[in-house]
Parts: structure tokens; C-alpha cells; sequence
């Protein structure tokens, strides 16, 4: 009786795991049409304004990036290198969209192993792409985007994505004036959070995303830090 009853808490937790797996390739695959819609579009206007080789240069980057999503649909979660190929990927097709608008640079800390630890899939993209569009394409000149992924122990990690944009607060005077929709926006940051919460109700670890303005002189903002802390668990690779 008593192992029977074991074996059905044991096929319970089993259920509850593969369906919040479910669940968090679900939330995943929402985040994936927004940005795809956003370079069709610059396809389209590149092609409308006889922008011959610029649009052929889009859709050929375009498709190496929609390989590497459609490759990575299922999977919640994939070694760091991976995931910051596809970052590079992203970030060199949004360079090529605003005319080489921005500066990036990608860090890891030699301390990590980029190819054996494993990160959650395309939770960094949102964050970044929010950094470009609602923070940095509203300066003029000077726009400076930074991601690291740092280790802080042995089973501890953050990942960084800092700008130098207009910050949170004028951002959302934008939306509210009209010039741009702030519907995604709103979603994305929900579906990020949505599945921080998951992962720590799957294993249990820590997982935190903070999003702050950075102070700057005389009560100004000079842009705005996202950092997200993450225990490593073997489960990840599986």
C-alpha cells in the first residue's frame, strides 16, 4: 500500500514537471514572432525603398537566424555559446536594420564554460531588443549596448544587459504619445518573468530578473540595467 502510494506521488511530481516543462516552451514560442515580424518588416521597407542588396544581405542573415530559432524551438534550455550565437546573430541583424544605429559587445567570464553550461533559451533576446527599440533607436548618437554573463560562485551566474538609452520613464512617455505600441512591451517583460517563476518552481533554485534605471548627474537617467541571477542545475542539460 505504501509503495503503491510512492509510486503515485512519484508519477504525480513526474506529470507536474512535464507539464510545466510544457508550459515554458509555450511561453518561449510567444516571444519568438514579434522579433521575426520586426525583420520581415525590414526586409519589406529595404525592398520598398530599392534597397537592392541591402534587403538580400537581410533575408540572407534573417535565415540563418530562423534556422537557429526553428533548431532551438523546443529546448528550454542550451549551452551558453549557443545561446549567445543566436544573441550575435540577433544583434548583427538589428545593426544592419538601423544602418549600424548602435555598439555592442558580448562578454563572457573566462571563468564560465560557455559550452557546458547550460542557460534558459532565448530569455535574454526580450531584454535586449527592448534595450534597442525603447531605449537607445530614441538618442541621436552615443548608443551603447553591453551584455556579460558572469559566474559569482560556483553554482551561481548572472547575465547583464545594461544601455546607455533614455531610460524607463521617457521610454513610456513615447508609447504614451503614440509613437510606438507598448502591447509587446508589456508582454514581453510579463513572459520573462513568467518563466523565471516557472524555473524556480521546477528546480527549485534561485532565479531573480531586476530592472533598474541607471542614475546619472543632477537626477538624470543614463539608461537602464536588467540583471538576471541563476542557479546551475545538471537537470538543465537533460
Amino acid at each position: 500500500m505504501i509503495r503503491n502510494s510512492h509510486q503515485q506521488e512519484a508519477s504525480l511530481l513526474l506529470l507536474h514537471k512535464q507539464l510545466t516543462e510544457l508550459k515554458l516552451v509555450n511561453l518561449k514560442s510567444q516571444v519568438n514572432p514579434h522579433f521575426q515580424f520586426n525583420c520581415l518588416n525590414g526586409i519589406y521597407t529595404a525592398l520598398m525603398t530599392g534597397e537592392t542588396a541591402l534587403a538580400q544581405e537581410y533575408i540572407s542573415r534573417f535565415a540563418g537566424l530562423l534556422r537557429k530559432v526553428l533548431m532551438l524551438a523546443d529546448k528550454n534550455f542550451i549551452p551558453l555559446q549557443e545561446e549567445t550565437d543566436l544573441l550575435e546573430l540577433y544583434l548583427k541583424l538589428e545593426q544592419l536594420r538601423t544602418n549600424n544605429g548602435f555598439e555592442y559587445t558580448l562578454y563572457t567570464d573566462p571563468q564560465i564554460s560557455p559550452s557546458a553550461l547550460y542557460v534558459p533559451c532565448m530569455l535574454v533576446q526580450p531584454f535586449v531588443e527592448n534595450a534597442i527599440w525603447h531605449g537607445l533607436m530614441h538618442k541621436s548618437t552615443n548608443r551603447l549596448l553591453q551584455i556579460q554573463w558572469i559566474q559569482l560562485a560556483p553554482n551561481l551566474y548572472a547575465c547583464e544587459v545594461t544601455d546607455n538609452g533614455i531610460g524607463r520613464v521617457q521610454a513610456l512617455q513615447y508609447h504614451h504619445d503614440g509613437l510606438k505600441s507598448n502591447n509587446h512591451h508589456s508582454r514581453g517583460m510579463e513572459i520573462c518573468m513568467e518563466r523565471a517563476t516557472l524555473y524556480r518552481t521546477m528546480y527549485h533554485k534561485q532565479f531573480n530578473i531586476e530592472i533598474s534605471d541607471l542614475p546619472g548627474a543632477e537626477n538624470t537617467v543614463e539608461g537602464t540595467r536588467v540583471y538576471i541571477t541563476f542557479e546551475s542545475d545538471p537537470a538543465m542539460s537533460r
